[in-house]
This record gives C-alpha cells, sequence and structure tokens, in this order.
C-alpha cells in the first residue's frame, strides 16, 4: 500500500527505493521507480492477487496472441512489426497496457523531458510507470537538447526504471517544443542530435533508437538522408521516421517513400510511421515499403484492436471490427485503469479519452457533451453503457429484420 505519511520536500524516490519495505523486485530482479505517495507498481507476483493493471479479460492472456518476427534493434528482437507510437497525453502506462494486450510488439512511453527526469519530477516519475511482467521490452522516449542532462536521464530510465530500450525524441512539430530547440528543432542542428545520441549511446548499454522526422522543411529538404547515417554511426540502433515535416506537423500526407529511402541508405532498421489508418494499411506499409516494422500512433485511440487486426491481416485472415460489447468493455477498462493512477480527478481525464469510445455511436454528440459535463466516473461509465445499449440492440433488430428479409425471399424463391 502506498505510504500514508505526509510527503517530505526533499523526498527521494531512489533513496525510498533503496529502502526495504518501500521497493518492489521486478520479475528479472530489477527494481522499478517507485514513488511510495503515487500508486505503487502492480504486483509481480501473479499469486498475490497482483494489481487490476495486470489482471486480463477471461479469454485473453500474453500467449493467445500470435507471434511474428519483428526488428532486431541491437541485440533485442521484437516478436512482431507492429508497435505503438509515443503520443503526448495518450501511450500512459494503462494505454500501453491495453494495446501490448491486444497485439502490439511494444509501446514507447509518452516523451519524457531529460531535465525534469534529472531532477526527479514527480510528474515525470509518474511518466515512467510500468509492469515488468507485461512491458517487455519497456521503451521509453526522452526529449532535451543538453548531452549531459539526455545521458543522465537515459541511465535513470535504464538502471531504475527498467528501461529496456531508449529514444531520442527529434520529431515532436508542438510549436511549444520546438520554439524551446527540442524536438523537431533539433533537425535544424544535426550536430548536436549526433551528439545528443552519441552521449546516450555511451551512457546506457541498451539500444538507443532515434524518432525523426525527413528535415525540418520541405524548403530544407529531406535532411534526414544524410543524418540518419550520422546517427547510425553515433549509436543508434533502429531509426523511427514520420513522413512529414516539422512545419507540416499533421497537414498534408506524409511521404512513404522517404522512410522507404531511408531504410535503404542505413544499416540498422528503419520504422515507418505516419498516416495508419487501418489494419490493412498497416500490413500494405510494412510490405509495400519493405520495412521491418510499422508504427500507428493516433487510429489506435479507442482502438487498440487495431494491432490485433494487424496480425489478422498479416496472416491473409480476417479481421472483423471489434464489436459494441468489446468497445465498451475496453473503455470501461481504460476508465478504471486510468483511475486508479489518477484517482477521483481521472474524470476530467475521462472526458478526452472517452470520446475515442463513442465514434459512430447514435447520438454522439449528446453523449459526449454529457460525459463532459459530468464529475463522477461511475455515472460517466453509465451514460456510456447506456448509450452502447441501446445502440447493440438496434444492432439486434436490425439483424433480426435482415434475417426475416431473408426468410421471406428463400420462402419467395422457393414458391416459384
Amino acid at each position: 500500500m502506498p505510504d500514508p505519511s505526509p510527503r517530505p520536500d526533499s523526498f527521494d524516490p531512489l533513496a525510498a527505493q533503496a529502502s526495504a519495505d518501500r521497493s518492489k523486485g521486478t520479475a528479472d530482479g530489477r527494481a522499478v521507480l517507485t514513488d511510495p505517495h503515487l500508486n505503487e507498481p502492480a504486483s509481480n507476483d501473479p499469486a498475490s492477487g497482483g494489481s487490476a493493471l495486470t489482471e486480463l479479460p477471461s479469454n485473453e492472456s500474453p500467449s493467445s496472441v500470435p507471434t511474428l518476427r519483428g526488428p532486431t534493434l541491437g541485440g533485442l528482437t521484437l516478436k512482431n512489426p507492429f508497435l505503438l507510437a509515443p503520443m503526448a497525453g495518450v501511450t500512459d502506462w494503462p494505454y500501453r497496457l491495453l494495446c501490448l494486450e491486444m497485439g502490439a510488439a511494444a509501446a514507447v512511453s509518452e516523451m519524457v523531458s531529460a531535465v525534469a527526469l534529472s531532477h526527479r519530477g514527480r510528474g515525470t516519475l509518474k511518466l515512467l510507470r510500468t509492469d515488468p511482467l507485461w512491458e517487455k521490452p519497456f521503451w521509453v522516449q526522452l526529449f532535451g537538447k543538453d548531452s549531459e542532462s539526455l545521458a543522465l536521464a537515459a541511465k535513470m530510465a535504464v538502471e531504475e526504471a527498467g528501461a529496456d530500450l531508449v529514444d531520442l525524441n527529434a520529431a515532436c512539430p508542438a510549436r511549444k517544443v520546438v520554439s524551446s530547440g527540442h524536438g523537431g528543432a533539433l533537425l535544424k542542428n544535426p550536430d548536436l542530435c549526433c551528439r545528443l545520441v552519441e552521449a546516450m549511446a555511451k551512457a546506457v548499454e541498451v539500444p538507443v533508437t532515434v524518432k525523426l522526422r525527413p528535415g525540418f522543411s520541405p524548403e530544407d529538404g529531406p535532411a534526414v538522408m544524410s543524418l540518419g547515417l550520422r546517427l547510425a554511426d553515433a549509436g543508434a540502433k533502429a531509426l523511427i521516421l514520420h513522413g512529414r515535416y516539422v512545419t507540416q506537423q499533421f497537414g498534408g500526407e506524409a511521404d512513404w517513400s522517404l522512410v522507404e529511402e531511408l531504410a535503404s541508405r542505413v544499416a540498422v532498421p528503419v520504422i515507418g510511421s505516419g498516416d495508419i489508418t487501418s489494419a490493412d494499411q498497416a500490413v500494405k506499409r510494412l510490405m509495400d515499403h519493405h520495412l521491418p516494422a510499422v508504427m500507428i500512433g493516433r487510429a489506435s485511440r479507442g482502438r487498440p484492436w487495431i494491432f490485433r487486426e494487424c496480425l489478422s491481416r498479416l496472416r491473409n485472415e480476417e479481421a472483423p471490427p471489434a464489436s459494441l460489447r468489446e468497445r465498451l468493455n475496453a473503455a470501461a477498462r481504460h476508465a478504471r485503469l486510468l483511475e486508479e493512477e489518477i484517482g477521483p480527478k481521472v474524470c476530467f481525464r475521462l472526458r478526452t479519452v472517452l470520446m475515442w469510445y463513442t465514434r459512430d455511436l447514435p447520438g454522439a454528440a449528446k453523449l459526449r457533451a454529457g460525459i463532459c459535463a459530468e464529475e463522477d466516473v461511475n455515472r460517466q461509465l453509465d451514460m456510456l453503457t447506456r448509450a452502447m445499449e441501446e445502440a447493440m440492440e438496434a444492432e439486434a433488430r436490425d439483424s433480426e429484420e435482415d434475417e426475416k428479409k431473408a426468410d421471406a425471399s428463400a420462402d419467395a424463391l422457393a414458391d416459384a
């Protein structure tokens, strides 16, 4: 249980972690970065009952999802080629867990400030929440522009949080990030970008990856073609390329020909990202551009089963859409996992998260307004449940009508 005592101003999570009564070991003996005044990591012993974060639906287990060979990053081989892309405010631990259960081979964390992590910021430590029984590999994305802080943050992520992979964000197009010299702004200074990767690679023994865009602006051209070679020489074990320039943000279309070209030029794996909206499209991008893996981002919001669909399509199997019941169950589980993490204030976060699951529901606009006006998670879920059940009843009536029409047509043909 979390320590109920008041938080001291000088609280050091590492000192607390070293204390036997406040630390938890992982299944492989590593420590989990833990703040005892926040939610504790899920139990690593299934026999102990664990946490709700590690409980699976009765029909789901890690072994129930087929494994297909993914890329090898350094000495680490992923089980299939479909990965969850890092998204600020989205890929927290609960959401990564949902996607991993549905078959994602790996899920990258929200971007973590190297400076804030090196200063042990309380909110930043929460971004490193994980459960090693489920999240292997644990892939942490850092952002920064200083070699020293990035090297220290990478070392902390690996040695204290148990990260198996560390990524440098050189792609984020958000104005606030770029204007401060972080994220996509690094592409304007290739020398600095290479120094940062080199510092991180020297600081840790796990693979270092870099998330990139082709360049800062279309006018500058695809600087990543030369930069990619230099980053590999600096120690990057894989490059993740989103096919839009930084100044394009998310406008227009991602240029996957640039991803394929970069993959043909460098000796490390290149993972493609951008504009994947369906399982069919994910498989097509993977095969058409001869890539070892693809990352799925925004299309997974409210659709964690897209990874299961990708695996089915890669095997040339049918990938039926999730039923309304599955959508409801996923939304409710997502909400409860977030409630464990956030507490009573989760209702404000759910005003965004539950919207993802209301796509195509009758009366969705009214439902969304009701959820956004509510400040109790149980009532928010009641609203969603009623809307989903009404949709299921309507779906059942339509199916019954279709069957009656089919029977009537069959009778008419028989009489004829």
